[in-house]
């Protein structure tokens, strides 16, 4: 089996797995491997990625769930480098632009720095991000579904059916950034938003300071092609920017 066919059985399985977790609370290491017809050591494998991404807590025989942390506790983290890659996006949306801005305290910082402007189309499907953006001159269109707990909009029927819209750029965060796994996230149900919304942009922002660099969530949205711009407040390590030029992205370091 080819590597990238390995790696996307892994993450099919994680993301059934924490699905599992949601609905029972606790998963069983021998339940799991019977389950999906692999050795308890893969399953071993997939609760240690799953624990290294936040998403569960191991335990004896298995896991359990755990959340990630709360978004007030993340939007107080690195509020000063947040802000300065908010106004590196600023200056580069050009005039007259339709801007999707995904969830999370980056992109919230993003739509709060955006609401300055009122030639812009804003269209996200974050909560935070449109109260960012309750008094902005632009036009806001804000995505419908189902709450999460972190005050986005995801559906499965929005997944499969496209918004009728175009973006000429999309702001994303993220969890991680990495050579192996690409551009990672917690919630599965938001990265599926999220590759609909990619479908439907000219261009990809990604917004990352430096604490998610070579980090690994469990799910990854896809490889380091996936980035147009990575905007951030410091280079990212050598092994990391150099697959990111390869992939044709340019990178942004914002300006103090």
């Amino acid at each position: 089996m080819a590597q990238d066919e390995i790696g996307s059985a892994a993450e099919v399985r994680q993301r059934q797995i924490i699905g599992m977790l949601q609905a029972a609370g606790k998963v069983d290491v021998n339940e799991l491997a019977q389950h999906f017809g692999v050795s308890g050591m893969t399953i071993r494998r997939d609760l240690a990625e799953l624990d290294d991404a936040g998403l569960v807590h191991r335990v004896h025989g298995g896991a359990v769930g755990r959340r990630a942390p709360a978004y007030g506790s993340r939007s107080s983290t690195m509020a000063t480098e947040k802000a300065r890659i908010a106004r590196a996006v600023s200056s580069v949306v050009t005039d007259h632009a339709a801007v999707g801005i995904d969830t999370g305290t980056t992109c919230a910082a993003v739509a709060g720095e955006l609401a300055h402007r009122s030639d812009l189309t804003l269209i996200t499907n974050s909560l935070h991000a449109a109260l960012e953006l309750h008094d902005t001159a632009s036009r806001v269109i804000v995505l419908g579904g189902v709450m999460t707990r972190e005050l986005s909009l995801v559906s499965s029927g929005a997944a499969q059916e496209q918004p009728q819209i175009h973006l000429d750029v999309l702001v994303l965060g993220c969890g991680g950034l990495s050579v192996d796994r690409g551009v990672t996230y917690f919630d599965p149900g938001e990265v599926e938003i999220r590759r609909t919304l990619c479908e439907l942009a000219d261009r990809v922002v990604v917004v990352a300071d430096h604490t998610k660099f070579d980090r690994k969530k469990a799910i990854a949205l896809g490889d380091l092609s996936v980035v147009d711009v990575l905007i951030t407040d410091q280079e990212p390590p050598a092994h990391l920017a150099e697959r990111l030029r390869a992939g044709g992205a340019t990178i942004v370091v914002a300006p103090d």
